[in-house]
């Protein structure tokens, strides 16, 4: 029995209403990463991971829940940058 799970990942595009994401997935499982999460250039474009990247192991198993990852994990981090500059950026105005 084996304690690890090393994965075969191929490089996969969704497309969703137009918007276009590329991603691995994992050929054995057919579990797809979040392409943020795990640098997915780095997995599976053979890309150079940036020296200082955090990786995290999200992995989904169909195309509307990796979707909804990113539209509720990494958008709202966004939403909250975009609101905090706007803040300060309006501040700044009135002063």
């Amino acid at each position: 029995m084996a304690y690890t799970w090393e994965p075969k990942w191929e490089l996969i595009e969704v497309d969703v209403d137009g918007m276009k994401i590329k991603t691995c997935r994992d050929r054995i499982t057919g579990l797809i990463a979040c392409p943020i999460c795990i640098h997915a250039a780095s997995k599976c474009m053979d890309e150079p991971a940036p020296a200082n990247y955090e990786y995290e192991n999200v992995f989904f198993y169909s195309v509307d829940d990796l979707i909804n990852h990113l539209l509720y994990y990494h958008a709202r981090g966004l939403k909250k940058k975009f609101e905090k500059i706007q803040s300060k950026l309006s501040s700044e105005e009135e002063e």
